[in-house]
């Protein structure tokens, strides 16, 4: 049992499952009812993963009841809820869904929950967003996915943490891109306008976006981006591409992109992603189990055959997610921006010297 000055949960044994199904008259309920019954049965040891939890005030009175629709190695457990009519609109789903997640969050390999609701139930979407779950981008059968990762600083990497950007880091991020990539791939860089417009494009992950602070400063970032690839035998596999991440010139190559990297790509898995593909350095990136993305029959766009594709990308974060998969990778276009753009964006930050130096890939 898990209570709160408002109210109590508590998974339901087997004599209250079966008095549940019998009472229930709603078709759909009751089929699900069963199904929880028979997870129970089936996986005793997890009973409380299956089982309905009864949500009840401090006098009994039960207003509701919630479950995790099971427990399955890889995968985050998935939370449903429903109060009774008479006692909607009284914070009850929303106090029954935190104490829920409090207890689930008690077991170690639990590191997120999700949730799925209709697209017109507001009012089911307003009692995740109270709870801090957030929307994942991932549409499932009934509606669009909700997730809620278990709160972990990450302290790894002497004594950072990892977290989501906010509108308050913008500018500072994009400062720090910008000193991360000055002259490394050109003269000067763009990579700094581009997560600048990168934040509002369609395909941007916000639940993926991340900066590390290490006592306090901002250290580094690395963000995601939707796109596909476009197998050869028709239809689109959906994936994620990376960057720019970047970590501040004075702290490269002590650890902390890694350890970023290694955070981000274990969130994006949680979220139900199942590869990245993008441009890197295998010598970097290989650490973090990337391997050459032709190994997994992937090309991308717009390069000759034959030509050199070593700095093309692929980790699947689902294993065998892209087996049986031959097609080409697409690049999001909000990836390609203006050159007169960025002089223009640049304005906006401290003078700094243009170098053409060797190993640039671009005038």
């Amino acid at each position: 049992m898990v209570e709160s000055d408002l109210i109590r949960i508590y998974p339901a044994d087997r004599e209250q499952m079966e008095a549940l199904i019998a009472a229930e008259k709603d078709g759909e309920l009751k089929k699900a009812y069963r199904e929880m019954l028979d997870g129970c049965l089936a996986h005793p040891e997890l009973w409380e993963w299956f089982a309905a939890w009864f949500i009840e005030k401090a006098d009994g009175t039960r207003v509701g009841d919630l479950c995790f629709k099971g427990l399955e190695p890889g995968k985050n457990p998935e939370i449903g809820y429903g109060i009774l009519e008479e006692y909607q609109g009284q914070g009850y789903a929303t106090e029954a869904v935190k104490l829920a997640a409090r207890w689930a969050f008690e077991r170690p390999d639990v590191t997120a929950l999700e949730a799925e609701t209709d697209p017109e139930n507001a009012a089911s979407q307003r009692v995740l967003e109270k709870c801090g779950f957030k929307a994942s981008g991932v549409l499932g059968e009934e509606g669009p996915r909700f997730i809620l990762f278990k709160e972990k600083k990450m302290t790894e990497v002497n004594g950072c943490v990892i977290r989501l950007e906010t509108k308050d880091d913008y500018r500072t991020v994009e400062n720090l891109v910008r000193e991360s990539f000055w002259n490394v791939y050109r003269p000067g860089c763009y990579e700094h306008y581009v997560i600048h417009v990168l934040r509002d494009d369609p395909a941007f992950v916000p639940e993926l976006d991340f900066v590390m602070e290490k006592d306090g400063r901002i250290i580094g970032q690395n963000m995601f981006m939707k796109t596909v690839v476009q197998a050869d035998d028709g239809g689109d596999v959906p994936v994620l591409t990376m960057g720019p991440i970047g970590i501040v010139p004075d702290l490269k190559r002590q650890g902390y992109g890694k350890a970023l990297l290694d955070y981000s790509l274990e969130k994006a898995a949680g979220l139900g992603f199942g590869a990245v593909l993008f441009e890197g350095n295998i010598g970097f990136y290989g650490k973090c189990g990337f391997d050459y993305a032709s190994k997994f029959g992937i090309r991308y766009h717009d390069l000759p055959e034959g030509a050199d594709a070593s700095f093309f990308l692929c980790k699947e974060l689902k294993p065998g997610y892209l087996d049986n998969v031959v097609g080409v990778y697409q690049t999001p276009r909000g990836y390609y921006v203006s050159g007169d753009d960025v002089e223009e964006f640049d304005k906006g930050f401290p003078p700094k010297e243009k170098q053409k130096l060797p190993g640039q890939i671009f005038e």
